[in-house]
């Protein structure tokens, strides 16, 4: 096993023998799919002749950054605001160097935090011939694995529902300013190590009506992504498009059930329409990242800012 964050050195384990077949067609793919890592290239523009050209795209635009993003209706949307650490496990190790470079790449130049060398892993990207069996031993391996405090049956589904890649988020909740947020548990072992200390009540201030309807208070940070792909399911892409993928859908919590329209992108690799699945990450997916990490989190209008810069990033100049 071999350490390494931000260079193309993996953090992997050597896959079983069953793997064999599925790892032949993952590095054949290599060397086809190098020319398509995410990298500072800038966004390719999408010329518009007219004024109907613009409100067509943005209608699509709308339509992709709202389909694409998790949002419930009273929190904030989630994405890495500590130093992402991947790890990768089950790949031999030149398969494993490609998919974490490919990551690596992707969050820096969506602007994403990405840790050094040597950190503690806190995205793992794990392939497994039997995912569901994997998942339930390592969860009874180790019971903190998923959120849990809402109940089992949302990690049961994520276990259960097949999917040739699917993904699970954690999260930590953070104030606005970019502090923890206490958790019922730390606050437990606080008020348990005070003794005879003296504890003010708190001072109640009623919060601004700007601050109420325009911005969240409390904001959600990605704290660990886990990324199982089946490799029965995955074995005729190309590593490139499964380390597109799955870089896509670690950075973001991303809706893999909703309609994304008729945007190109490469999270419709396992579109069930039959269309020709993408060969890498488009325009669309990187100004779709982009313009989450450049947009306020704790901003109650996020999606639309999004949507605003999505359009911007895709969109030529009028004069064109």
């Amino acid at each position: 096993m071999c350490d390494c964050r931000r260079n193309p050195v993996a953090r992997a384990r050597a896959p079983a023998s069953a793997l064999l077949l599925f790892l032949i067609v993952l590095v054949a793919g290599v060397a086809a799919s190098a020319h398509a890592g995410a990298g500072d290239d800038p966004i390719p523009q999408v010329t518009i002749e007219s004024a109907r050209d613009a409100q067509r795209l943005k209608h699509d635009v709308d339509a992709f950054v709202s389909g694409a993003m998790t949002k419930s209706w009273d929190d904030s949307l989630m994405r890495w605001d500590q130093p992402i650490c991947p790890l990768v496990a089950g790949l031999t190790r030149p398969v494993a160097e490609f998919v974490l470079l490919r990551i690596s790449d992707l969050a820096r130049a969506v602007r994403a935090p990405l840790d050094g060398e040597k950190c503690r892993p806190n995205l793992f990207v794990l392939v497994a011939q039997n995912p569901p069996v994997f998942l339930k031993l390592l969860w009874r391996h180790n019971p903190r694995l998923f959120d849990t405090r809402n109940g089992i049956e949302r990690a049961k589904r994520f276990i259960e529902t097949p999917r040739p890649i699917r993904v699970w988020y954690n999260a930590d909740e953070m104030s606005a300013d970019g502090a923890a947020a206490s958790s019922f548990a730390s606050l437990l072992a606080q008020s348990a190590g005070l003794g005879s200390g003296q504890v003010d009540y708190p001072v109640f201030s009623q919060p601004s009506t700007l601050g109420s309807r325009l911005n969240h208070s409390v904001v959600r940070a990605l704290s660990n992504v886990i990324v199982v792909i089946d490799a029965a399911q995955v074995s005729k892409l190309t590593v490139g498009q499964i380390a597109d993928y799955v870089g896509m859908i670690s950075l973001a919590q991303i809706d893999l059930d909703k309609s994304l329209g008729i945007a190109p992108s490469i999270l419709k690799l396992f579109d069930p329409e039959g269309t020709s699945p993408p060969l890498e990450l488009t325009a669309w997916d990187r100004a779709l990242l982009s313009a989450l990490y450049a947009t306020s989190q704790k901003s109650r209008m996020q999606i639309s800012e999004m949507q605003t810069a999505v359009f911007k990033a895709l969109a030529a100049p009028s004069a064109h």
